[in-house]
């Protein structure tokens, strides 16, 4: 099925949102401040309400379902983290990564965003939009007080 621009970034986004998820999930187990731990577990878990919102409003309107994770990128993209724990702190790295990782996932929403999408839809890409970048000033904030 060929997806035309607006089905194509909706797709990018849920699929960066998916990976976010599971890239929180794998700081979970690594970090070692519980402030940043609770916060991250937070976050996730209002993230994947949020995702899963959106995934029912996309597959309602548009008759999209989420594509397949790139699991090879994801392997890569964790192997490349835990090499760099070795050498750099591995908490300021994570939040570097998380920090990196929101803000590109905000050029994403705001890549749908200038599309049409039914009202539903936009209310919960807004919704998304506001949570992250809520988590990527509370990232900033433990970045400064590290």
């Amino acid at each position: 099925m060929l997806l035309d621009e607006a089905q194509t970034a909706v797709s990018d986004l849920l699929e960066a949102l998916h990976e976010s998820l599971d890239d929180y999930q794998d700081n979970l187990q690594r970090l070692h401040r519980a402030e940043i731990a609770q916060e991250f577990n937070d976050a996730m878990n209002r993230r994947t309400q949020l995702v899963k919102t959106l995934e029912e409003r996309i597959k309602k309107e548009l008759s999209l379902r989420p594509r397949a994770a790139d699991t090879e990128r994801e392997d890569f993209n964790y192997l490349w983290s835990k090499l760099k724990s070795l050498v750099f702190d591995e908490q300021e790295m994570m939040l570097q990564e998380r920090a990196e990782q929101e803000r590109q996932l905000i050029s994403l929403v705001a890549r749908c965003e200038s599309f049409d999408y039914p009202e539903s839809v936009n209310l919960q890409l807004k919704a998304l939009h506001r949570h992250l970048t809520e988590q990527l000033n509370q990232i900033k904030h433990f970045q400064l007080s590290d």
